[in-house]
């Protein structure tokens, strides 16, 4: 176990959380804190919070949160071994020794090492003099240059298979990696063949820049024109799109986010200059795609063909984002030409901007688009059918949680103005057709307890507990927390006392923990927060050890008066010592001027007054309280 933590201790020395949490997040410095929108769930308002010096993250709208190895379980659900390995893959930390893999196959971190070997070779074999001639030609023919064609890593597949399986042996890739990660397949004789064979390869990156897949282009006469990786542990095409990696900083600086249908659509509007444009992997755009773009922007831009299939996909897409709460506008290229086609014809970045610029509201495109479908009838009827479809729409953003009072205001001047209807009427029809639709799923509800008022600390042994948590709380691994913890079944405060009870299960456990132990095991959003709170108060007041040793001082001398009083506990203990209610008082005296001789631990300037947040009266106060008992 030692080495265990060792080698944990090594990874958390070479990496940082706050980078590996800004490759998914786009954060905002808030006071010590950093700040954004949760990768976990959908939400408007940033509750995704980050504490570098303490090595920490939680969400408070969802209540995930942990160290930055938890950060990775979640965001790659994985396991916790599994986590380490890819962050020690990032901090060049070897932990094969540390645990035996049990599983049935390649892990993800072992998926991406192989796909990033392959990758290799297959850009070995286009800049191939000979092998690679007829790739490189279709690429010059497509336009893209050759530093573009470096940048996203472009490569060759080839129909000889023998080739891959070769150099693979000689570097120590073994066939069930290469079957695992889709190079190869078996077919149904038992013959193992290439998945991709004379294609153009592009390489699929998550926003960590790890090759998670690959998309292949055919170079000749094929049924499938493109291809991609099969799902596997790593790689999902519905959550993740071409490109991201690149085109992250840039969407945060432009605050938008351009999608295509293409890999060559991408590469092109990314050699004219627009690098914040992605491209969706062959899906219609998918709700966890639109979650990944939420992470960088609130408005998202939908750039598809000019023909059917485009407005198919365009009306998904709205369906999607918008109750995601993303602001969605479409454009729309001239002459029926895709965005490869488009720069293709010359240097139009000027008219491509202008294009963007222009891009017109969703609902309004949808609105349109719906009339176009009865525009054949001019009856009451007709335009009665088309303003309830439309509606349809709308009542699927309406109704979620995530759209707050204002949105939902400004939501409904939208729709009257586009309908030319009166606001009061919308919002009546849009709340009849909410109210017959089953509750939105993925948009968490409202904490019922938010906001809730909390009372004081009812007496000193509820008092001396706040101080026991913040002391243990503000600073864990500078406070030798007591094992066994005290019994915390008699905290009043429901909160106080469910963040106690995982504190002794620490406790009692290791003997030591850090706050994101804490944090991550809180199911409650609003006991997360009671936690920041506690550690806040805890890491200000100081004198760790003396003012957790008079706090449980405080709480055994109340315990032990109220049971003499209730006559529930003989005054001679069972070592033979004589404990009398004065002996009770005597060491409530001597709390009282152990405090008095810490208070130059508490900060310049702190306030002192009276059972504020829930904090016990300083020294004085308690020195008094004992002297008219």
């Amino acid at each position: 176990m030692r080495d265990f933590d060792q080698i944990k201790r090594k990874i958390l020395d070479g990496i940082d959380l706050l980078s590996i949490v800004s490759e998914h997040v786009a954060l905002k410095r808030s006071g010590s804190r950093w700040v954004g929108l949760c990768p976990f769930h959908a939400e408007k308002t940033p509750s995704f919070t980050v504490r570098p010096e303490h090595g920490v993250f939680k969400c408070f709208g969802c209540g995930k949160g942990g160290d930055v190895f938890s950060f990775v379980e979640f965001r790659e659900n994985v396991s916790f071994i599994e986590a380490m390995r890819i962050l020690a893959d990032r901090a060049g930390v070897e932990i094969e020794d540390v645990h035996d893999r049990k599983s049935s196959g390649p892990g993800r971190a072992e998926l991406a090492r192989v796909n990033a070997w392959v990758q290799r070779f297959f850009r070995e074999q286009l800049l191939d003099a000979s092998v690679g001639r007829f790739a490189r030609e279709y690429v010059q023919g497509r336009g893209i240059s050759d530093p573009m064609a470096e940048r996203f890593g472009l490569g060759l597949a080839t129909d000889n298979t023998a080739v891959l399986r070769e150099a693979a042996a000689r570097a120590g890739v073994d066939l069930p990696l290469l079957l695992a990660a889709d190079f190869l397949r078996e077919s149904e004789d038992g013959r193992l063949y290439g998945t991709f064979r004379n294609r153009l390869m592009f390489p699929i990156r998550d926003v960590t820049n790890r090759i998670i897949g690959f998309g292949g282009r055919t170079l000749v006469e094929d049924r499938a024109k493109y291809i991609n990786t099969r799902q596997n542990a790593l790689f999902d095409k519905g959550r993740n799109l071409y490109g991201a990696d690149l085109a992250r900083d840039t969407i945060v600086q432009r605050g938008r986010a351009v999608v295509v249908e293409g890999y060559t659509d991408c590469l092109a509007a990314h050699q004219a200059g627009f690098q914040e444009v992605v491209a969706t992997l062959g899906t219609a755009l998918t709700d966890s795609q639109v979650d990944l773009l939420r992470r960088y922007t609130e408005v998202v831009i939908l750039l598809f063909d000019s023909d059917e299939a485009g407005a198919v996909a365009a009306d998904r897409a709205i369906r999607v984002a918008l109750p995601r709460c993303v602001t969605v506008r479409l454009a729309r290229l001239p002459e029926g030409k895709d965005p490869g086609e488009y720069f293709s014809t010359g240097e139009r970045s000027r008219e491509f901007s202008d294009l963007l610029n222009g891009a017109s509201d969703a609902l309004e495109f949808k609105w349109l688009q719906t009339l176009r479908r009865f525009r054949g009838d001019a009856s009451d009827g007709a335009r009665r059918e088309a303003v309830e479809d439309f509606l349809g729409v709308v009542a699927e953003i309406y109704g979620t949680s995530a759209v707050d009072v204002i949105q939902r205001g400004l939501l409904v001047n939208q729709v009257a103005h586009l309908l030319r209807m009166n606001r009061a009427e919308v919002d009546r029809l849009l709340v009849q057709r909410q109210k017959r639709r089953p509750a939105s799923r993925g948009f968490p509800a409202k904490n019922e307890d938010e906001g809730r008022h909390r009372s004081p600390p009812a007496d000193e042994e509820q008092s001396a507990w706040v101080r026991v948590l913040e002391v243990v709380l503000g600073d864990p691994e500078a406070t030798a927390v007591p094992a066994p913890f005290p019994d915390v079944a008699e905290i009043s405060d429901s909160r106080d006392r469910r963040i106690a009870e995982i504190v002794a299960g620490l406790a009692n456990g290791s003997g030591s923990f850090v706050l994101a132990d804490v944090l991550s095991r809180c199911q409650d959003p609003g006991d997360a927060e009671r936690v920041e709170e506690l550690a806040r108060r805890g890491a200000a007041r100081g004198n760790y050890e003396g003012t957790l040793r008079l706090a449980l001082e405080r709480i055994r001398c109340a315990r032990r008066n109220a049971a003499t009083r209730h006559g529930t506990v003989p005054l001679v203990s069972a070592e033979g010592e004589e404990k009398t209610v004065e002996d009770s008082r005597n060491s409530l005296v001597a709390f009282a001027e152990g405090v008095r001789e810490h208070r130059h631990f508490v900060p310049r300037g702190r306030q002192r007054t009276r059972r504020v947040g829930g904090v016990p009266p300083d020294s004085t106060d308690d020195a008094q309280a004992v002297e008219k008992q």
